[in-house]
């Protein structure tokens, strides 16, 4: 029995054996798109119970897939904006100048080190993650103590 013969005697089990394929597809992809095609295919395999036309049935398929398509692919989670990354740490242990100390950042301690190699950074002082080395965070002060600042005057000039 050919393809022709089976399309003509037993549309349904055409349409099962594709719909079942590609929802096998759809789950190694990982694409709702193609698990729309084997949902689709399932419902037309029922539909060709009673629906002898073969064009109808395609007609079928095509619409059911496309809106399954759409619905399908809105119900895919989207990358949510408050998932990303902090940028901001507290120090946990001081980093001095030029060296490495602990910073908490996502509730995990790592390995600091200030990006301003003349700056010491103490403990429960905030700062902004600017990069990462290997396993090693470069962090940048949010404030700067008034001290360092030099601040020029009349007298100055």
């Amino acid at each position: 029995m050919n393809l022709t013969e089976l399309m003509t005697d037993q549309p349904y089990a055409v349409w099962l054996v594709l719909g079942f394929l590609f929802l096998v597809l759809g789950t190694l992809v990982g694409e709702p798109i193609v698990a729309s095609l084997g949902i689709a295919a399932l419902i037309t395999a029922m539909a060709a119970l009673t629906v002898t036309s073969v064009t109808t049935q395609i007609v079928i398929w095509g619409v059911l897939s496309i809106a399954l398509a759409v619905v399908l692919r809105g119900m895919v989670p989207k990358q949510a904006k408050d998932l990303a990354p902090s940028t901001h740490a507290v120090v946990s242990e001081t980093i001095p100048k030029g060296g490495t100390g602990l910073v908490s950042y996502d509730g995990a301690l790592w390995k600091a080190r200030c990006q301003i190699s003349d700056a010491t950074l103490l403990p429960g002082e905030a700062v902004q993650v600017v990069s990462r080395q290997g396993l090693t965070l470069i962090v940048m002060p949010t404030t700067f103590p008034d001290s360092e600042l030099h601040t020029y005057s009349d007298s100055d000039r």
